[in-house]
């Protein structure tokens, strides 16, 4: 996502070829962060770097009095995703749009929750749209992100990684950060969630 989101080569030929094995290696995790976000009926839910939509399927039905929207860069992405779940883009329960986490196109405290699964690394700039993910949630929203070790440790140590994410969304206004490591059908991945403090965690006393 983010600046090198728009050179990722999920487009084109690679795009349509690469999103239904995307939907099959990735749906474990996919569900895995839905399942660590946790979301209430009426939960309003964005999903960063959707990519064949597979996510957004599993979360529709989770949501029956809610509303889900996705931004990828990729236009075959965005193409698959959109047939994938095109009923519940008809109704208006889904809102779909070609984007990067550096601008996303939704308005202040619009989601409850944010999912990024396989997007986070992708991020650029990084600072940027950790920021653009706090300003979009609402107080005590919550993120999950599900990466693959392996596309992490393409740029850093995944401790190190994991050290400079941490202190980064801290510094954005995030608040009960964990990690874990997990085993997914594809590899190893690293599940991270934060919470943006509720309103009244910043009234100072």
């Amino acid at each position: 996502m983010g600046k090198t989101g728009r050179s990722s080569g999920f487009d084109g030929v690679a795009g349509r070829v690469a999103g239904p094995v995307m939907a099959r290696m990735n749906r474990d995790m996919e569900f895995a962060a839905i399942d660590e976000l946790a979301p209430e009926p009426d939960a309003s839910v964005l999903a960063v770097g959707f990519g064949p939509g597979v996510g957004i399927a599993e979360l529709v039905p989770r949501l029956p009095n809610g509303v889900v929207g996705g931004i990828d860069p990729s236009a075959a992405m965005l193409q698959q995703a959109r047939r994938r779940n095109l009923a519940a883009v008809q109704s208006g329960q889904v809102t779909l749009a070609g984007g990067t986490a550096d601008a996303i196109p939704w308005p202040d405290g619009a989601f409850t929750g944010v999912l990024a699964v396989n997007s986070l690394q992708l991020w650029d700039p990084l600072d940027v749209s950790v920021g653009e993910v706090v300003r979009v949630l609402a107080p005590a929203g919550r993120l999950v992100a599900i990466t693959h070790v392996w596309a992490i440790e393409k740029q850093s140590p995944l401790g190190r990684w994991v050290k400079a994410a941490s202190e980064l969304l801290g510094d954005a206004g995030f608040d009960d950060i964990f990690h874990r490591t997990e085993a997914f059908r594809s590899g190893e991945a690293l599940v991270l969630r934060a919470e943006k403090p509720h309103l009244c965690n910043r009234i100072a006393p």
